[in-house]
């Protein structure tokens, strides 16, 4: 039998954590009671309203955390001690739409390399939507059998469903065309599936071999930008079984596929959609801190966002199509988890929502919180700091929650139109493939990204001005908020004009996986890069 029980905090820990849930809670009471400008103008509370709802949806986000995150210490499943004789036969499939054949050389290497007890029960499948015929030569080199199809209908999910009526393995590992598995990959996610457990799929962590482009701007050594969520929220959501799958570097049983309609074509976030379905029907999805396998990122800006741009609408595609609370054969907890994890993809339009609002009051005097600051001060610095304290906590400085709000800040202006336009109804079915291993080198991407944080950055400033030339007149207890919002903004913001402005380096002394701790406490050595 498999392990998923995670261990206790300490009790103290504990303590710590309920109290802080304790005081967000009580803040989003105060809120709704005391601050809201309900005597204003329509267009007060109007805005008033949009933004308590985005605090009551992240205080459930907390709550949400709190639950998966904070009350336990995230442990990896065990990998079960299974006879070797035991391990069934596993397909190995391997997208391609346009990637080189050099990359596709290193990844049918790569899996060709795998260590199984029966070689001879690996079957390894090259799914090319590029029909491209001299591959199957290439592909003949390895071992490998080549696969395409007449038409490219719903992307990946189109290709890995016919690859499936091509083969006939009880069990699945795909791998993007740039992910190169290491050679002891099926030794140590396919156990899983033998154990005794209900196993629907093993999802282990991306990593990278090239420095993301926040590495690449800001120091190598940093962690990857996507750590947090596969050390940490990922191993924690095997205690609700919300486990997501991520498309690459995972291992999907073929009955469990089967029985949830295959691979999903409702959305380009094909991987994430029927990682739900497979859990919905009861089979447990197993995410593993085990670094199997590693790929090559994008590390320039426009890909970057390309990228990004498809994840989130992809989630919120997936949310549109089979309504999360809809979902049947789902708990309430796991739908919590999957409304959490898609509303995540919101983050550029609640930062662009917090960058504009004291800028309305600077500007036009819209008023979107109303209260004694005398009481509203310590309640909501409170329950603020308690906060980042016990996540920062939680993520043992690895990455501390100042730079979550650097790299949602930077990332903002792009991906809240990205997700507005999916929200309101302008689908993007189509799927890109980013480029991947090219030379960086600056683009149009870069400069609409400097303009959009240069133009917001003159704003504040020039918002901070009128507040201060006005303060006779509105008087500093309802100018202070304000002020100190701007304030902040512009930190930010700054920051993100000094990643605009600095080059990407391309380290050639990288080391995946091996970075120092970058909490706050480094924060200002790394933004001027004095270590």
């Amino acid at each position: 039998m498999i392990d998923f029980k995670p261990r206790p905090e300490r009790p103290l820990k504990i303590v710590l954590y309920s109290f802080t849930l304790l005081t967000t809670i009580a803040y989003i009471i105060y809120r709704a009671c005391f601050t809201l400008p309900l005597g204003l103008r329509a267009v007060d509370i109007i805005f008033a309203l949009i933004v308590f709802a985005v605090e009551l949806v992240e205080t459930l986000e907390f709550c949400v955390y709190f639950w998966n995150i904070l009350r336990y210490r995230k442990v990896s499943p065990k990998i079960p001690v299974v006879d070797e004789n035991d391990l069934p036969e596993v397909d190995v499939f391997i997208a391609t739409l346009n990637e080189d054949e050099e990359l596709l050389r290193k990844t049918m290497r790569a899996c060709s390399r795998m260590k199984y007890p029966d070689p001879r029960k690996v079957h390894i499948y090259l799914c090319d939507d590029g029909h491209r015929e001299e591959l199957r030569k290439v592909a003949g080199e390895y071992g490998v059998e080549y696969i395409s199809r007449k038409n490219n209908s719903f992307a990946k999910a189109g290709n890995y469903n016919h690859a499936l009526k091509e083969s006939e393995s009880p069990y699945i590992a795909i791998f993007d065309a740039d992910m190169r598995p290491r050679k002891s990959f099926l030794m140590k996610t396919m156990p899983f599936f033998v154990a005794g457990e209900k196993i629907g799929f093993v999802q282990t962590p991306q990593s990278f071999k090239n420095p993301d482009i926040f590495q690449a701007r800001f120091g190598a050594k940093m962690p990857f930008e996507q750590d947090y969520f596969y050390r940490y929220i990922q191993l924690a959501r095997n205690n609700t079984n919300s486990v997501i799958l991520c498309g690459t570097n995972c291992v999907i049983s073929r009955k469990a596929l089967k029985e949830a309609g295959g691979f999903s074509c409702a959305t380009i976030a094909e991987d994430v959609a029927t990682g739900m379905l497979i859990e919905a029907k009861g089979y447990r999805g197993v995410a593993i801190a085990n670094t199997l396998a590693y790929g090559e990122t994008v590390d320039d800006v426009a890909g970057f966002f390309k990228q990004r741009s498809r994840w989130g609408r992809g989630c919120i595609q997936t949310a549109r199509a089979y309504g999360i609370f809809r979902v049947r054969g789902l708990n309430l907890r796991q739908k919590l988890d999957y409304f959490v994890a898609i509303n995540y993809w919101c983050f550029g339009l609640r930062r662009l929502l917090y960058l504009i609002l004291p800028l309305l009051f600077a500007f036009f005097g819209i008023i979107a919180i109303e209260g004694d600051l005398r009481i509203f001060i310590p309640i909501f610095f409170t329950q603020y700091f308690l906060k980042r304290f016990v996540i920062d906590l939680t993520e043992q400085n690895y990455r501390s929650s100042t730079w979550t709000k650097i790299y949602e800040m930077i990332q903002a202006p792009r991906m809240a139109f990205a997700i507005l336009k999916e929200l309101i109804g302008f689908s993007n079915k189509r799927f890109e493939v980013t480029a991947k291993g090219k030379k960086s080198a600056r683009s149009w991407a870069d400069v609409r990204l400097f303009a959009w944080h240069m133009g917001l950055f003159c704003a504040n400033g020039l918002g901070i001005a009128m507040i201060w030339r006005r303060m006779p007149e509105i008087g500093l207890h309802i100018a202070i908020i304000p002020l100190v919002w701007m304030s902040v903004n512009a930190i930010y913001l700054l920051i993100a004009l000094i990643f605009d402005l600095r080059s990407s380096r391309r380290y050639k002394d990288f080391e995946p996986n091996k970075v120092e701790k970058y909490g706050f406490g480094a924060f200002w050595r790394i933004i001027w890069r004095q270590k």
